[in-house]
């Protein structure tokens, strides 16, 4: 059949090469065609919504469904689990057998809480379970280089079949290998087959055994005991380090039980001396009642005087509710729940003065800050990598030598005898250091960084002569502040006092009274906090002096 052709209109000679239409479809009129063009769009255009409608519907529907399922979960628990105080009453005591297992001082001294808070506080438990972890890790790590590891194995297989005759073997191997001071490594291997074959009854059977010793001995790169041994000392620093922290730490969290403790026995001191606060602006309120109903007074003196009265009241409200909350947060500090019921020891802490110089001082720091300690052994951790990363620099030139023996193939184990000449070989090894970019980058990384680390440990030692020079001028402020508040105190009561009896005599109004009176306690208040803030500030120079000593319990000494 010839090809179709199409005919372009107005030039009948010019012939396309392109594929005319089928017979029927070129003998239909042109807007047919056009209008069966525009319904083959539309149809496919429907075919491909209907399609996406139909994914999404599905999609909505798995994702509802999901969706139900888990509110219904929710609207479950909400429906059932539920407990409402206003119905079901209180809730069972929680922890009960953990306080059952306490001896829960009552009332608790301090040394009693820094002991509590050494057992149970969750956060020393983790610390001190990191440093036991620390030093198993190390203990795997000089096993490694100190000792020698050992290592076996032990395979049976059997092969059958109808096209393979029966068999089975058993492989015994035994190896270690030893770590030599010089870098080298000794490594001895031993190896013992049992082959069965035919019907399995051992009637084909041969044994055969092997053994082995070879040294591997580096010559340069690697060689030398602190290079091979530089993964162990490491290792031994890093948990010295460890340990200096858990020691610093166990220094930081002893402080922090001693200034929670003193700070909820100095809000509780304060709480009492607000409510007699409340005792005074009571009497003072009734006394410009008196007053005013003798005629000496005015109404005036007696809204003040009640309005002090009710903001004392308030004042008890907050205290008493901050002190609730302050208690059952420094239960938790001790790893107490917070249904534990005690009372803590009405003791504040003595005055005691610390006869130090600030040349002594900063001298006694610099020399026994386990930090600083810290700081100036990782200078020199970083002066070891320099070392290790020139020997890097170095070809790889090493010396291997090789022993091995072997049996022949025997029927039994008894019958199995060792050649009396084994093989023997020696040789060396020598790399060709083409490229040693990457070694090149690794020296000058460990470079800046020892330059780093130097004047790292400059800015320490400079904050930590800012540091004690701080804390002991911080140190004298407290003491000086104290003394000048025992004189305020007693300032503030002769005050009151004085305001008291010109109000009697009408002297004086009832503000002054009332006004001489929370001046009184806020006195007190601020005493308080003045002696917690001398003894916290005298721990903590002790402790940034490296003369705070805390032993397992927990317990302080100087």
């Amino acid at each position: 059949m010839p090809p179709l052709v199409s005919v372009r209109r107005g030039n009948p000679k010019e012939a396309s090469t392109t594929p005319a239409l089928a017979p029927s479809l070129r003998r239909t009129p042109p807007f047919l065609r056009r209008l069966f063009a525009v319904g083959l769009f539309v149809g496919l255009t429907a075919l491909l919504s209907g399609c996406a409608a139909y994914a999404r519907g599905n999609t909505d529907r798995e994702g509802s469904g999901i969706q139900e399922q888990k509110t219904g979960e929710v609207e479950q628990f909400r429906r059932d689990g539920l407990i409402d105080p206003r119905v079901d009453g209180p809730p069972p005591p929680t922890d009960a057998e953990l306080l059952a297992a306490i001896d829960l001082p009552d009332p608790m001294s301090l040394d009693d809480a820094i002991r509590m808070a050494t057992e149970q506080n969750r956060d020393y438990k983790a610390r001190r379970e990191a440093l036991f972890l620390s030093a198993l890790d190390l203990g795997v790590t000089r096993r490694d280089f100190l000792r020698p590891v050992f290592d076996g194995s032990i395979g049976w297989e059997f092969t059958d079949g109808s096209s393979l005759q029966y068999s089975d073997v058993t492989s015994l191997s035994v190896g270690g290998s030893y770590r030599l001071f010089t870098g080298g490594t000794v490594r001895l291997n031993s190896g013992l087959s049992v082959d069965n074959a035919g019907d399995g009854a051992g009637k084909d059977q041969f044994t055969a055994g092997s053994s082995s010793i070879s040294l591997t001995q580096p010559l340069l790169q690697g060689a030398g005991h602190d290079i091979a041994f530089e993964g162990l000392t490491q290792a031994e620093r890093s948990l010295l380090y460890d340990a200096r922290n858990f020691e610093l730490f166990r220094q930081d969290f002893v402080i922090g039980i001693i200034d929670d403790y003193y700070a909820l026995l100095s809000q509780k001191q304060q709480l009492v001396n607000t409510r007699q606060n409340i005792d005074r602006q009571t009497f003072a309120f009734d006394q410009a009642k008196a007053l005013f109903r003798l005629g000496r007074g005015d109404s005036l003196s007696v809204f003040r005087a009640e309005q002090s009265l009710l903001q004392a009241q308030n004042q008890v409200l907050n205290d008493d509710q901050a002190y609730s909350v302050a208690f059952d947060r420094f239960k938790i500090q001790l790893g107490l729940p917070t249904a534990a019921d005690f009372d803590i020891e009405d003791s504040f802490p003595e005055l005691i003065e610390l006869a130090i110089d600030l040349e002594g001082a900063v001298a006694a720091a610099l020399n026994n800050r386990l930090d600083l300690r810290t700081d100036r052994d990782q200078v020199e951790d970083r002066r070891r990598r320099v070392t290790i990363a020139k020997n890097d620099l170095l070809p790889s030139f090493d010396l291997n030598a090789t022993y091995s023996t072997s049996t022949d193939a025997e029927t039994s184990l008894i019958g199995l005898d060792f050649h009396e000449e084994g093989v023997a070989s020696i040789g060396v090894a020598l790399e060709i250091p083409f490229d040693r970019k990457s070694q090149r980058a690794n020296l000058r990384s460990a470079e800046i960084s020892l330059l780093q680390s130097e004047r790292n440990l400059n800015q320490r030692e400079d904050e930590v002569i800012l540091e004690v020079r701080s804390s002991l001028g911080t140190l004298r402020q407290r003491r000086s502040q104290i003394e000048i508040g025992k004189r305020e105190i007693t300032s503030f009561e002769l005050s009151w006092e004085k305001a008291s009896l010109e109000f009697e005599s009408g002297l004086a109004t009832n503000r002054d009274v009332t006004e001489a009176a929370d001046e009184l306690t806020d006195a007190k208040n601020q005493q308080l906090d003045r002696i917690v803030d001398h003894e916290i500030a005298r721990l903590t120079l002790l402790r940034q002096l490296g003369l705070l000593f805390v032993d397992p319990s927990g317990m302080v000494s100087e």
